[in-house]
């Protein structure tokens, strides 16, 4: 080989070394490059994820925000109605509290009336149970004055006490008491037909006359049938006739 070929072949060979290591150069700061853009795609990517689970999260909280919108739409709009109907049902109230103040002032001497009559009725019946009766009267008479009791119920009372007086003219009672010498006897009334009363000893007995307004002696033929009355009453003996003096006709001892 000649000097000038050797010569020329070192010269290729550092061309070709040179350019290999220039090649490898490149593909080094290529691969470098590829690298960083790709660190960047999965940062921008994992940008774009959180904006679109933000705007995800934001459509969730808009779409339940105005479900409740709605709900509290709907809700208002009842509560108008029903402060509509409050308001009438007030207007109604107030007008009925109206009436009532208004009829309280006439129901209340009308109870009074009523209870005047009672007392003038009792004066005039036969008279049985005289204290239960006459106590009644009192407590109606109080009750009238009552601030804390209602006009209906006090209403109520007065005629419940009716009621009762009613009952007394379609039963038959017999109770313990004392006579007008103060001796203890049985007293059996019979509806308001007759009144009657006998001894414990069955031996004496006596019948209201209710026109002459006295307690007249009766003879012994009634003290039986008294005093079986008197059981029948109590429910101690079954119900049976029973022959007695009955108003206004009595047979005088």
């Amino acid at each position: 080989m000649t000097h000038k070929s050797f010569v020329l072949g070192v010269v290729m060979a550092t061309l070709l070394t040179g350019q290999f290591a220039y090649s490898a150069n490149e593909l080094d700061q290529s691969m470098s490059a590829a690298k960083e853009n790709q660190s960047a795609g999965a940062a921008s990517q994992q940008k774009v994820d959180a904006l679109y689970e933000a705007k995800r999260e934001a459509l969730q909280v808009m779409r339940v925000t105005q479900a409740e919108i709605d709900q509290l739409s709907v809700y208002n709009r009842q509560l108008r109605e029903i402060i509509k109907n409050q308001d009438i049902q007030i207007s109604s109230l107030n007008k009925q509290i109206n009436d009532i103040e208004s009829t309280q002032q006439g129901i209340m001497p009308l109870m009074e009336r009523m209870i005047n009559g009672l007392e003038t009725f009792i004066s005039l019946d036969l008279p049985f149970l005289i204290d239960e009766r006459e106590q009644r009267i009192s407590a109606l008479r109080s009750l009238l004055l009552a601030s804390d009791i209602t006009v209906s119920e006090k209403f109520r009372r007065v005629l419940e006490a009716y009621q009762i007086e009613i009952e007394y003219g379609r039963t038959i009672e017999a109770y313990r008491g004392e006579n007008t010498q103060g001796e203890t006897v049985d007293f059996l009334r019979i509806g308001r037909s007759a009144l009657m009363s006998i001894s414990l000893d069955g031996n004496a007995s006596q019948a209201w006359n209710n026109h002459n307004k006295q307690w007249e002696d009766l003879n012994g033929a009634y003290a039986r049938s008294i005093s079986q009355g008197v059981s029948i009453a109590r429910k101690q003996a079954a119900p049976s006739l029973l022959e007695l003096p009955l108003q206004p006709v009595m047979e005088a001892k």
